[in-house]
């Protein structure tokens, strides 16, 4: 039976059923037809309008990172210095100096200002950030402050290019496009490349979410595509290996993460294909091998779990873990996830659906920012500082939730409103957080002060005793050499910087710091093997340096000491512990050591077998006033000098002492109350302390609030307290011509 032929005009389309003037279509449709056929005509030129965008979102994270300058423009006198921008992280003094070095061709292979007497390699190369700063100084003459407190902000948003991509690859334009502008805007990434934080956080993600970029288009892409992806991502893992040059590990480990993942999930080459690149990959780690040694693999792995272990602030043999002591290594509440992330909480939950439905709906290409979920659980179980590699997670699951919305919207046609709607108030909410908010330098003008003071009044050769938040800015604005800093800081260090300050004994600290500045850690090691033990080490420490040479030779010649390298003697041994040939030696006191006492006092009366130290309590106040006899403070403080009383924030605690600095006399108040707690009020500076009796006793206190001093081990230099004091330390010395 033969087919009936359908004419081709009837086979070309079906009939559309057209609508007469009196059957017109309902207006939400004439609606959704309008906006589909702008949609359509978008399309057609998608790459350049998306272009745009994308720079603009880019110009946007720009400008808010820009804002603050106006705050600080308000407040000069503590965000500037001789014209110059300060800085808000500590670590950027680091960075500068290191650009300034550059600068001035004095970059060494020792840098002689850092950990001394154990003064460290300076990183070989110098670091990327110090050279792309020091670079733009020398083509521009520009000052090394500005470049460092603008250059941030410029880098900070170009974290946008490949977290569009990556968003794009997975979920198309509307994705990649959100997820950039909400990231840009995330508050803790604002904060960590705003104004002045020249520090390697602001291309960290950067450089993370580009590795699994390129590794996602090495495993999808075809033919020989595939391998310049490959290659490009190499590229990206050195330079990410230059510029965050302080963590080599945790850059191998971001990269080696999404390149496994590829291969595993997505690269289905030829068999001839695979033995190629097999072949090529193994030259490329025996050129590494044979370039860094055999060991280096082992070493990348050793400093891996190092830097676990600090994070997880496990302990640290003898010594305190230093992450204990440090905000940024403190876990993260919820409220503070969202506070850091989405500002409010409904967009908070709507980018983890967002999250969940990437992970169900797209798992492979999800698991390429594997690494970036690994870090992002450290954020919530160890250390806040890792919410940074949460920003590109929570970014795309808001994205792809409105892109989904956004592909529903002809089913329910109410989503061509709300998903422009959502997208806006989150936009504006993240934009008010900001604008609400001023990220100040760590270092304010009032303590720099006193660094230019050290620089000034100290001999080049000085040493500068300060606690290791300083230690980077001293090297930088004092160009003095520290002991201890951000870098270097770990237990036993930090542990010695502490005990001059904790200690009630003036001569000791005295003697300490100039025997520490002259033999260091392996000095103190060497000592401690010598005598037996650790315990048996420190306490014939203190005893020597307490008792000072005359004494102290009595004592060595009591002990036995086992020989060790030029001390076999007891005259060989005091002169170990009294050096002749000795650097001067200055302290560095300030208003940020009272505010951290709970900590420093920790480390300086640690206790290598209990392993633990004291917690005092030591409650600073500024400004604080004194009418007739009341004296007043912040936080509620109210202290009546008749009946010694001091109530708190609602607590009341009976004081045994209140002692009274003027600028005559020091006047001490005794009462009847069996106290543990005293007061001490330093009148001209208008600040004062409410402590336990144990740490008023200590050198800190009797120097920054008392001022009383010996002058045989403490001269004063500089006061300027609460800001600054610097101090002349003395010590004992042994008679006779240095050898």
């Amino acid at each position: 039976m033969s087919k009936k032929k359908i004419p081709r005009k009837q086979r070309s389309a079906p009939s559309v059923q057209s609508f007469s003037t009196s059957q017109k279509a309902p207006y939400s449709q004439l609606v959704v037809r309008v906006l589909e056929a702008g949609i359509d005509r978008l399309r057609r030129h998608s790459a350049l309008y998306e272009s745009i965008l994308v720079c603009i979102i880019i110009v946007v994270g720009v400008l808010i990172r820009l804002e603050d300058l106006r705050a600080w423009n308000t407040y000069k006198t503590t965000t500037f210095f001789d014209g110059a921008p300060l800085h808000t992280t500590f670590d950027a003094y680091f960075y500068l100096s290191l650009a300034q070095d550059v600068i001035e061709g004095t970059y060494a292979p020792v840098d002689e200002k850092r950990g001394v007497p154990d003064c460290p390699p300076r990183p070989s190369p110098a670091p990327l950030l110090s050279v792309l700063a020091a670079c733009i100084v020398r083509a521009t003459s520009w000052s090394l402050s500005w470049v460092g407190a603008v250059l941030p902000t410029l880098l900070g948003p170009l974290f946008v290019i490949p977290l569009y991509l990556f968003g794009r690859t997975i979920a198309g334009p509307l994705c990649g496009l959100a997820a950039s502008l909400f990231s840009v805007l995330y508050p803790f990434y604002v904060y960590r490349s705003n104004l002045g934080r020249f520090d390697t956080d602001c291309l960290n993600i950067t450089f993370a979410v580009s590795i699994a970029y390129l590794f996602l288009k090495f495993g999808t892409s075809a033919a020989r595509a595939r391998y310049i992806y490959f290659g490009a991502a190499g590229i990206v893992y050195l330079l990410f290996l230059w510029w965050w040059d302080q963590s080599p590990a945790a850059v191998s480990a971001i990269t080696i993460l999404p390149c496994v993942t590829a291969i595993a999930l997505f690269y289905r080459p030829t068999r001839r294909e695979a033995a190629v690149f097999a072949c090529m990959v193994s030259l490329c780690v025996l050129g590494f091998i044979t370039l860094k040694g055999f060991d280096a693999v082992a070493h990348l792995v050793k400093r891996l779990i190092s830097e676990y272990l600090y994070i997880a602030k496990a302990p640290a043999g003898d010594f305190p873990n230093i992450g204990l002591s440090i905000s940024e290594q403190t876990r993260p509440s919820f409220d503070a996830v969202i506070a850091y992330t989405s500002v409010n909480t409904l967009a908070f939950l709507l980018s983890v659906a967002g999250c969940v439905m990437m992970i169900w709906q797209r798992p492979r290409h999800t698991l390429m920012l594997l690494s970036l979920i690994v870090l992002s659980i450290l954020a919530f179980t160890y250390a806040n500082r890792f919410l940074l590699f949460f920003v590109p997670l929570v970014a795309l699951g808001a994205g792809y939730v409105l892109w989904f919305l956004w592909i529903m919207r002809r089913r329910f046609t109410a989503l061509y409103g709300i998903v422009p709607l959502v997208c806006c108030v989150m936009t504006w909410s993240l934009v008010t957080a900001n604008l609400s908010s001023v990220q100040w330098p760590k270092e304010p003008a009032s303590i720099v002060a006193g660094m230019n003071a050290a620089k000034q009044q100290t001999p080049p050769d000085a040493v500068i005793w300060a606690w290791w938040d300083h230690g980077y800015a001293l090297t930088y604005f004092a160009r003095r050499a520290t002991v201890n800093d951000g870098s270097l800081h770990g237990g036993e260090r930090t542990v010695y910087t502490a005990i001059p300050l904790a200690t009630d004994n003036a001569r000791y600290a005295a003697n300490f710091m100039h025997f520490y500045v002259k033999r260091g850690i392996p000095g103190i090691q060497r000592l401690c093997t010598a005598a037996g033990g650790r315990r048996a080490g420190m306490e014939l420490m203190y005893a020597v340096l307490s008792a000072g040479p005359e004494e102290g030779l009595k004592i060595l010649q009591k002990t036995h000491l086992t020989p060790s390298g030029a001390e076999k003697t007891p005259a060989d041994w005091l002169s170990f512990f009294f050096p002749r040939e000795r650097r001067p030696v200055y302290l560095f006191l300030d208003s940020l050591l009272p505010k951290i006492a709970y900590w420093w006092y920790w480390f300086g009366t640690w206790d290598c077998e209990r392993r633990d130290g004291i917690h005092p309590l030591f409650s600073w106040f500024s400004p604080i006033t004194v009418t007739g006899n009341t004296i007043a403070g912040p936080e509620g403080l109210e202290l009546n000098l008749n009946t010694g009383e001091l109530q708190l924030a609602g607590r009341r605690f009976p004081l045994s002492t209140v002692v009274i600095r003027d600028p005559q006399n020091l006047r001490e108040k005794n009462y009847s109350h069996n106290s543990q707690y005293r007061f001490e009020l330093f009148e001209q500076g208008k600040f004062g302390a409410l402590m336990e009796h144990a740490v008023a006793e200590s050198v800190f206190n009797r120097l920054y609030i008392r001022h009383t001093f010996d002058q045989r081990y403490f001269k004063p230099v500089a006061l300027a307290a609460p800001a600054y004091q610097l101090w002349e330390v003395i010590g004992d010395a042994l008679p006779g011509p240095a050898p």
